[in-house]
């Protein structure tokens, strides 16, 4: 998988206000669930930064519901939010990056507050300055335990302001956290060291699939505290060893089925649908493809 985010939320961005229309899920809307059809705009990016209502209308059609926001396209609180409303999306989550929550928390939470949110998730790890200057891909090659004990005070302290406004927050993983510290991964490392009522899971499902891990016994492991699924299928792993790349739903080698099964029945709300670059076809086909999966499978 590609191109990765640092962090999503920047201190300027817009806020809408109001509630939304209530979300469709796809169990109670085609006889399957309920499990809600969600995506993350992420996926959607450039399509989105080209052209937002005409993208959004098109997700819209692919049958996606629910939303979690990847910044917010520099629009003004009452224009995302007329839009929002026009088009019928409920608005779910929303990511930003642990160094600019250290930075910019309050306003952060503000903007999610304001955009009736149930969820702020942080996308991926703060580390020390020195590596904040390297790729991505090789600063989060680089986190170490030093790194993961700042996130997991932030994660506490941070956690605790937004459940004061009303809302949970929640940690997103990439593979990195699969790496071992004195036999202990930085998943478990770092939730044990974090509060359970504080700090939430978004449990990014293709990346745990990426590192070789099994999603379903995470599920189990962690039951109620997952608050969210990135539902991201993989490829296979290739003969070189790389990641294997993201590709749409029902392409890849995830058992959905059993994870959103085992996802559900521990009580999961939210079901956030991601691809990542680089694509195989036009994203938007690939969005409606993985809609149409979705929609068709029976947990």
């Amino acid at each position: 998988m590609l191109s990765r985010r640092s962090f999503l939320i920047s201190a300027g961005a817009g806020a809408a206000a109001g509630s939304l229309m209530t979300s469709l899920a796809f169990g109670e809307h085609h006889g399957h669930g309920p499990v809600p059809l969600g995506i993350q705009l992420w996926t959607v990016k450039s399509e989105a930064e080209k052209d937002l209502e005409g993208t959004l209308r098109k997700v819209y059609a692919a049958g996606f519901r629910e939303i979690e926001f990847a910044g917010y396209y520099g629009k003004s609180p009452a224009d995302l939010a007329k839009l929002m409303k026009d088009i019928g999306f409920s608005l779910v989550s929303t990511h930003a990056g642990a160094g600019d929550i250290a930075k910019n928390g309050a306003q952060i939470i503000a903007d999610a507050k304001a955009l009736g949110l149930k969820y702020v998730v942080c996308s991926s790890p703060g580390v020390s300055p020195e590596k904040e200057k390297l790729p991505w891909e090789e600063r989060m090659k680089a986190v170490d335990l030093t790194d993961w004990k700042w996130n997991a005070d932030l994660f506490n302290k941070f956690g605790k302001q937004v459940a004061d406004a009303g809302m949970a927050f929640g940690y997103h993983n990439h593979s990195a956290e699969f790496k071992k510290f004195d036999g202990v991964t930085a998943f478990d490392w770092l939730f044990a060291n974090t509060d359970p009522k504080l700090v939430k899971i978004e449990l990014d499902v293709g990346w745990v699939a990426a590192a070789q891990q099994d999603p379903v016994a995470l599920l189990n492991k962690y039951k109620d505290r997952v608050i969210a699924l990135h539902v991201k299928d993989v490829g296979a792993r290739g003969a070189d060893g790389k990641e294997p790349p993201s590709v749409a739903l029902g392409e890849g080698t995830v058992d959905w089925k059993a994870v959103i099964g085992t996802a559900k029945k521990n009580g999961t709300k939210a079901y956030f649908y991601e691809q990542e670059e680089p694509f195989t076809r036009p994203i938007l086909e690939s969005v409606k493809i993985s809609g149409e999966y979705l929609q068709k499978l029976k947990v």
